[in-house]
């Protein structure tokens, strides 16, 4: 028997042809896309419930839709290379926001040059005056807070780590200026994220001419930083630095508006990762509080009765660290991730066509209870060395994807949330007010619906006996 030029990339001619299973129910036309727009994690769950690692949704303009779930799943989902699917296709709706040519619209070679320029924003020194960064603009932040009152812990992450975030990406001095122009800019973009945007994001719509608007407006302000920087020969620790500092291959220079783009890209990435899970993160630990004792008495017994955080005793708070860990394992922001198939590919036993689009979904994937034991309850623990429950299973957390194009903000995340959960650890005490948080679908990065509110009171700082 004579196999097709299709069949003979797949393992076996027997198995090329067979299709991921298809999850019955769905509308006519639309398919699944109306559950997946409002329950996209019960979708996906009874999914993997009936037919396993693999199976195909029907969702309007895609032949084959496949999620793809469970370790070895994701390994073969974040391996595949970028000849054989392409993340370009599927974040269009990113272009307008990053940029011609920038980060997904840039050709792989290319994203993997400007993806490498933030190794260097990550190095040691700059960590070093990040954290110091982080630290000031909490202490700042909450300073202003009174002794009791009542505060939306989604607004206060969001707007914190707009802070931290200009900060970090634009120097102290466009911090103190410009945050609250950038504020606005950034949500306005934001806002410009929506379903029709994946499908057409250049439609003359409000909100896209807007997100225009603020994209322009931002290019200028950037600009104008390093034109002053450039004349005056200054030269400062921040990611804009790192991107003037930076040269292609063949020895370009970045543009102003790739350098834009890139913070941007940065800034997507990190920011509202970061606001949403500022917020579960406080959510979890009101509501388990045995969690609470443990992580303050790691607070004395690395700090005692000093308040001047450094970047070794964020890196040493394991037990901080695990904690947000856990709750992005419970909350990921980012529920699905997707790709387009540009060469058909075999995976356990089903063929995965060309254009097909495959996904994965970590909010899914992260309740598996072969991962994670007892996987609905939060347990921070389940990362400590006695279980590595992570490590035994490579790809089973992928809160901040995978691979090559795992996402390099997760040492800046983790850094920036140690240092404001670090505080408020030391200085508050939280009671939760909404009977019920429940994530919010309404949102590309999913967050706790709103309101999201709960009530403070600071804390009396009692002295540290040291240990004789």
């Amino acid at each position: 028997m004579q196999t097709t030029p299709t069949e003979s990339k797949s393992a076996t001619p027997s198995t090329s042809r067979k299709l991921p299973p298809m999850l019955p129910g769905g509308l006519p036309l639309l398919g699944h896309a109306v559950e997946l727009r409002r329950r996209p994690v019960e979708l996906f769950q009874r999914g993997r419930d009936r037919f396993g690692d693999m199976f195909s949704l029907k969702l309007p303009g895609t032949p084959q839709a496949v999620m793809m779930s469970g370790p070895k799943a994701h390994q073969r989902f974040f391996r595949l290379s970028d000849d054989d699917v392409s993340m370009r296709e599927v974040y269009k709706l990113m272009t307008p926001i990053f940029g011609k040519g920038i980060a997904y619209d840039a050709e792989p070679e290319i994203m993997r040059e400007q993806l490498a320029f933030f190794h260097d924003a990550l190095r040691e020194a700059r960590l070093r005056t990040y954290a110091a960064g982080f630290v000031e603009e909490a202490e700042d932040y909450f300073g202003k807070w009174g002794d009791e009152g009542v505060v939306d812990l989604y607004k206060v992450g969001n707007e914190l780590t707009i802070y931290t975030s200009s900060r970090s990406l634009l120097g102290p001095s466009f911090r103190k200026n410009l945050s609250d122009e950038f504020a606005k800019l950034y949500y306005d973009m934001e806002a410009g994220l929506n379903l029709l945007a994946f499908f057409a994001p250049q439609l003359p719509i409000p909100a896209f001419r807007k997100r225009d608007k603020s994209r322009a407006r931002l290019g200028e302000l950037v600009s104008a930083i390093v034109r002053e920087r450039r004349t005056k020969g200054a030269s400062e620790e921040d990611f804009l630095q790192t991107l003037m500092d930076a040269t292609y291959k063949d020895g370009r220079i970045l543009s102003d508006d790739e350098m834009t783009g890139l913070l941007l890209a940065i800034m997507f990435a990190g920011h509202h990762t970061s606001g949403v899970t500022f917020a579960w993160t406080g959510i979890l630990l009101n509501q388990n509080p045995q969690w609470l004792a443990k992580l303050r008495a790691e607070q004395d017994t690395i700090l005692g009765d000093r308040d001047d955080l450094t970047l070794e005793d964020l890196r040493a708070m394991s037990g901080l660290e695990n904690a947000v860990k856990e709750t992005l394992r419970l909350y990921p922001p980012i529920i699905m991730m997707m790709r387009k198939v540009m060469k058909g590919f075999e995976h356990g036993g089903y063929w995965v066509p060309e254009e097909s689009m495959i996904m994965t979904s970590p909010a899914m994937a992260h309740r598996i209870p072969e991962v994670f034991r007892d996987p609905n309850r939060f347990d921070p623990d389940r990362f400590g060395p006695e279980r590595d429950e992570d490590k035994k299973n490579p790809m089973g957390w992928i809160s901040f994807g995978g691979g090559r194009h795992r996402c390099m903000g997760i040492v800046f995340a983790q850094l920036q949330l140690r240092a404001i959960w670090s505080h408020l650890l030391r200085n508050f005490d939280f009671e939760l007010l909404e009977p019920m948080y429940e994530p919010d679908y309404d949102r590309l990065l999913v967050g706790p619906r709103m309101p999201c509110r709960a009530r403070y009171r600071r804390r009396k700082r009692r002295a540290v006996v040291p240990v004789a």
